[in-house]
């Protein structure tokens, strides 16, 4: 029997037989996207090691450490030539930046952000990015001339220290600087969320909408602060565009963080992943210094193969962090799912988040084992899956 084109039956197939089509291109379009990312970031590790190894093999590091040892003290000799390499960098770096960060984007229609926008974002960057590297480098420094054999071990200590205060900070003076964040409007909404929070036993300071969409389309939700600054964080992209019941679920994954404690959990293997890196740069450094005629390893001409040795062992660990993120990611999720008991809102959430963010579904396995600190898409819908299976067979 024939169907009328227009009805209701024809008119719902289609419906589903286009979203199916768009669904599909939208993830054509995320495969497209994700290896071209991933191609730019091969490249940007491959020049930063390069740019650094120049300036070692080329006695640059000594030339001008020795200029700098004439004209300075020793604070400002180290100073001068950390801001010469991070200077310098970021301008050998600029056109992938430039590509990565604000070309790429705007091809495949996630950013909104103009030029001149992108530009000012990457200087504030650049700029904050340089003072804490100053501090970072000036301590270590002294801490090498001070602790000669344990200064990796006093370095490791202190970087935890700095991660929580940064971490207390970011949401009320670092986030500000590129994003603004304002209390949420909707009160039913709100009031929804922080019934949730108090379900769990737990107190937030508040629930924040942050203005994502004046620089992107992607939609985002994150934990802020620490003690009386923690807050939890959603993109107004994401407020917008999601039904409220998939916004509880993306703050009950959130909520989750809280309750399991994972911001300590990540800062405490964060600084054992420091002490391991710092320990094992020691070693570089103590017989690359022998090697290039340095005069040891306090030398500000060492500078390089610090920055060398510990970009290098960090890339070499990130796959362990990935690793045990995935598994704090995985639990919250469980949490989300526990705490709504709504796997569909869930899986709806996620096939959202795909679409608008242009995520990968099914990455290749060696690309979730290396570089994903989150579980692939794919497995989170299952994992929704797999809860409503379970919710099915209760008794």
């Amino acid at each position: 029997m024939a169907v009328d084109a227009r009805s209701p039956t024809r008119s719902a197939g289609g419906a589903v037989l286009d979203e199916i089509g768009r669904t599909a291109d939208r993830q054509r379009k995320a495969t497209q996207y994700a290896r071209q990312r991933r191609w730019l970031m091969a490249c940007r590790w491959a020049l930063g090691a390069l740019y650094l190894l120049a300036f070692l093999l080329s006695g640059l590091a000594s030339n001008v450490s020795a200029a700098l040892y004439n004209a300075a003290p020793y604070p400002l000799a180290l100073a001068g030539l950390f801001i010469a390499l991070y200077v310098g960098y970021d301008l050998v770096s600029l056109p992938l930046g430039l590509y990565g960060g604000y070309v790429l984007p705007h091809r495949f229609g996630l950013s909104v952000q103009s030029l001149p926008a992108w530009l000012a974002d990457s200087t504030k960057g650049t700029a904050l990015g340089a003072g804490f590297g100053l501090v970072l480098v000036e301590a270590l420094y002294w801490l090498m001339a001070a602790l000669p054999d344990w200064w990796w071990l006093a370095a490791s200590g202190g970087t935890v220290v700095v991660s929580i205060v940064l971490a207390n900070l970011a949401p009320v003076l670092l986030v500000p600087i590129f994003y603004h964040l304002r209390p949420l409007e909707d009160q039913d909404q709100a009031e929804a969320l922080r019934r949730l929070a108090e379900r769990a036993g737990t107190r937030v300071q508040g629930v924040y909408a942050i203005e994502l969409s004046r620089k992107t389309r992607a939609a985002n939700a994150a934990l802020m602060g620490l003690g009386n600054t923690r807050r939890i964080v959603l993109g107004d992209t994401l407020l917008r565009g999601f039904e409220k019941r998939e916004i509880e679920v993306v703050f009950a994954h959130e909520l989750g963080h809280y309750v399991h404690g994972d911001v300590w959990r990540l800062l405490g293997l964060q600084s054992l992943s420091v002490a391991a890196s710092l320990y094992l740069s020691q070693l570089v450094l103590l017989k690359g210094a022998a090697s290039f005629g340095f005069r040891g390893a306090t030398d500000i001409a060492t500078l390089p193969l610090l920055a060398l040795a510990v970009g290098l062992l960090s890339l070499l660990g990130m796959p362990l962090l990935n690793a045990a993120s995935r598994f704090l990611e995985e639990s919250a999720d469980e949490y989300a799912l526990e705490t709504t008991d709504d796997p569909t809102a869930f899986r709806s959430a996620m096939e959202r988040l795909a679409d608008l963010n242009l995520a990968e579904r099914e990455p290749d396995r060696w690309v979730t084992l290396l570089l994903y600190d989150h579980p692939p898409i794919g497995d989170r819908m299952r994992h929704a899956g797999e809860y409503a299976g379970r919710r099915r067979a209760r008794p």
